[in-house]
């Protein structure tokens, strides 16, 4: 949540350096871990789609 705040109206920013942590863990993934890695979907996932704008919208007021 603290990114969120952080990068609250730097969305492509926040989308960027989200990018680069996965780069990163990939890395780190293929180097270190032990068997098969999680597929690509599963990573975007934990590392970039809870960033997406659609999930960002804010609750609707009722």
């Amino acid at each position: 949540m603290l990114l969120r705040v952080g990068y609250d109206l730097d969305r492509v920013g926040l989308t960027v350096y989200l990018a680069r942590q996965l780069f990163d863990a990939t890395g780190d993934l293929f180097r270190l871990a032990e068997g098969a890695p999680p597929p690509p979907g599963e990573l975007f996932d934990r590392f970039l789609s809870w960033a997406t704008p659609q999930s960002w919208q804010q609750p609707q007021a009722g």
